[in-house]
């Protein structure tokens, strides 16, 4: 059997200083590559960039669009390899990364998604991201997974199927495309390995860095909705005092009776992994409700690691208001 062909697409906007780099990286890695290249329009030279190494591209455009998902998208229209990645303009493949990616989907027909390690770039300095999924921990690849975004690929049919990511959301489009699959085909064909593929770089102007609050925001709207669709409407309300609910995405497939379990372990790992250390009103809010529904002693939905943190938030709120909690720590503060 012929090895798969990778449509990778790089969606870009005001990165000229890395560009290069990306498109080089990719271009070095032999055949089987069909790399595509969507600009929204920048203003930095981006498009004379794009322009110089148009031989390299199967397509490419510098046009303005509705941003990066809607970038993605563009390019999935253009795509004809069997296998989908997309690496943003700031980042680049590793030397090797195509030949395995190829390896281990001719090597597995049924195989949908396959993952590797990143390295993240912080100026001059790389540092290794050694965490991988484990795929005889189901429950985690639903709450806490492992998506390395540039490292992650997926088979082109199934992410079509999908209708590539959702254009309503900025920030967290990886992770929703992650949930979707999981959700429509389960665990049972997806493959982590350790092994680097990706250069992830981290800088001031990166959404990574820059857009936390964002990010936290679309996580929460789509745990929403998870959350209706399976019936936990006890923790859309919890959501709900720490995050504004949303209409315009296009909704996860769940169940209550197939998933309504995982969503809940997963919705409560994400309230406690952000909000559990009750900096604010709302999140001593959102971890009293939680607190008051008994949710931060049922170990059976809490991820090992998240005991500790449900037993400290339930110290926190237990039997006080806001206003008690906050002048105690201001009173512990100024006593050091």
């Amino acid at each position: 059997m012929d090895a798969p062909r990778i449509s990778l697409i790089t969606p870009s906007y005001q990165q000229a200083p890395y560009l290069q780099e990306c498109i080089d990286s990719v271009a070095c890695q032999g055949e089987g590559v069909e790399h595509i290249a969507v600009d929204g329009g920048s203003s930095d030279g981006s498009a004379a960039i794009l322009k110089h190494n148009a031989h390299r591209f199967g397509w490419w455009c510098s046009e303005k669009d509705r941003g990066q998902s809607d970038a993605i998208n563009k390019g999935l229209a253009h795509a004809t390899g069997d296998v989908f990645g997309w690496l943003n303009s700031d980042d680049a493949w590793l030397d090797g990364t195509a030949a395995r990616v190829r390896q281990a989907f001719a090597a597995d027909p049924q195989l949908l998604v396959y993952g590797g390690q990143v390295i993240h770039r912080k100026g001059d300095h790389d540092e290794p991201f050694d965490r991988v999924n484990d795929a005889a921990d189901i429950l985690r690849l639903y709450a806490d997974p492992v998506i390395n975004q540039p490292a992650t690929f997926y088979r082109m049919h199934a992410v079509k199927a999908i209708g590539g990511v959702d254009i309503a959301l900025r920030y967290v489009m990886d992770v929703e495309l992650w949930w979707q699959v999981l959700f429509r085909h389960g665990t049972a064909h997806i493959r982590s390995e350790a092994v680097p593929l990706a250069m992830f770089r981290l800088h001031d102007a990166s959404k990574t860095v820059s857009q936390h609050s964002g990010f936290l925001a679309e996580m929460a709207a789509l745990l929403h909705g998870l959350c209706l669709r399976t019936g936990n409407t006890d923790l859309t309300a919890v959501l709900a005092m720490g995050h504004a609910p949303r209409t315009d995405l296009r909704g996860i497939p769940a169940t209550p009776a197939e998933h309504g379990h995982f969503v809940r372990t997963m919705t409560l790992h994400f309230l406690l992994k952000w909000h559990g250390h009750v900096h604010n009103a709302k999140e001593f809010r959102m971890m009293r409700a939680l607190h008051d529904l008994g949710l931060l002693k049922d170990h059976a939905v809490l991820l090992p690691e998240m005991h500790q943190r449900a037993a400290d938030a339930a110290a926190k709120v237990a039997g006080t208001a806001w206003i008690l909690y906050r002048l105690r720590r201001k009173v512990k503060h100024l006593l050091g």
